[in-house]
């Protein structure tokens, strides 16, 4: 089957959703084409300036970019790609973004079957986007929610979102994101990132007041009382970073919590995660959170907090644990209550990954629902 993945930006080097389930279905046997803007979406910018040149089995079409507003590039191009290409299946990757409304009314007039999926928990805080996304809802996106052949939300989260709030009536199916478990698995120690500590802790984020970082900060300081030679690992860019090496400053945590300084590409991630002792993702919002699948894959407990597909791939209590956001207190206890249990916690989270998170398994469920 020849396939087309749209999505508004696309880079190797930090691998989303579609590159797993691109691979996935090229491995399958079929034909897979992934069309993207020629834009940058923030994560590239903030890696490595060979975010692109890696290699990879499908096909990538990089679309000529008019203009790009508000992380919603407008790409004139995608309507006649999908036209003038004979493909028998689409799969949009979000309903709100310019490049998808093209794809779609494309796919529509050649009756090509088309998938949407989407990650949406939340509308944005910036009162602009919010204003005109809700605006966007009620009107084009609202065409491409009932017009599509199949709908699914990656989530339970966002599931419910586009019920309760959105409230489309019709079937949502819950197909979640998945992760490569033969690329992300337990494995030996090689001491490259996380030299110091004799208990690790490592989260993954974007520099972004919605990660919850400042939270993990002052959590850290609870726990140091414990443990003093415990170590917080962050990597990550961002327009946070003066404000939260000011709460380290204030905190006198600059010997306990450690920004790492190189870009590490996808490929490279499960050696970082096996030197880690915890993996926590702290975030006050998080659409899914495929960092902490990732470090469940590579066998590491796991502790986030109760919002977006966390609350589907953690295990309360099996796996990790879930706290509330921004709840500093607790997320130190925790992080405490796990020291102990971590191995035990690590096993099933591997466990957990590999009965319900194979990228396989998943490519497969999105071609049984056309």
């Amino acid at each position: 089957m020849k396939i087309c993945i749209v999505v508004p930006y696309f880079t190797p080097y930090v691998r989303g959703n579609e590159y797993g389930l691109a691979q996935s279905l090229t491995e399958l046997g079929h034909e897979v084409t992934i069309i993207a803007s020629t834009g940058k979406a923030p994560r590239e910018k903030m890696v490595a300036k060979n975010a692109r040149e890696f290699y990879y089995e499908f096909k990538v079409e990089y679309l000529p970019t008019i203009l790009d507003i508000g992380e919603n590039p407008i790409v004139p191009s995608a309507f006649i790609h999908i036209f003038k290409n004979n493909y028998d299946l689409i799969l949009l990757q979000e309903d709100y973004q310019n490049i998808c409304h093209l794809a779609y009314v494309a796919a529509k007039i050649k009756k090509i079957p088309t998938i949407l999926s989407t990650e949406r928990t939340y509308y944005p805080e910036n009162f602009a986007k919010r204003v005109l996304l809700k605006w966007f809802d009620k009107t084009i996106n609202k065409i491409i929610r009932n017009g599509v052949e199949v709908y699914t939300a990656h989530c339970t989260a966002a599931q419910d979102f586009v019920i309760k709030e959105l409230k489309v009536p019709r079937e949502v199916k819950v197909i979640p994101v998945g992760v490569d478990i033969n690329l992300f698995y337990p494995q030996k120690n090689k001491n490259q990132y996380l030299k110091e500590g004799d208990f690790k802790i490592l989260t993954v984020a974007r520099l972004h007041n919605y990660k919850g970082l400042e939270y993990l900060i002052k959590a850290m300081k609870i726990v140091i009382a414990k443990h003093p030679n415990a170590k917080l690992y962050i990597l990550g860019k961002g327009a946070e970073r003066e404000n939260l090496e000011n709460l380290i400053k204030d905190l006198n945590l600059n010997s306990n919590i450690i920004f790492i300084k190189e870009s590490i590409p996808n490929p490279k991630m499960p050696e970082l995660y096996a030197e880690c002792d915890l993996y926590v993702q702290p975030s006050i919002i998080e659409p899914y959170g495929i960092a902490v699948l990732e470090a469940m894959a590579c066998g590491k407990p796991v502790i986030g907090t109760k919002v977006g597909g966390m609350l589907d791939t953690i295990k309360d209590g099996k796996t990790g644990f879930l706290v509330e956001p921004r709840d500093y207190k607790e997320l130190a206890k925790k992080i405490l209550e796990i020291h102990n249990i971590k191995e035990e916690f690590g096993r099933s989270a591997r466990e957990r990954v590999m009965e319900g998170f194979d990228w396989k398994g998943i490519a497969i469920k999105y071609l049984q629902t056309v």
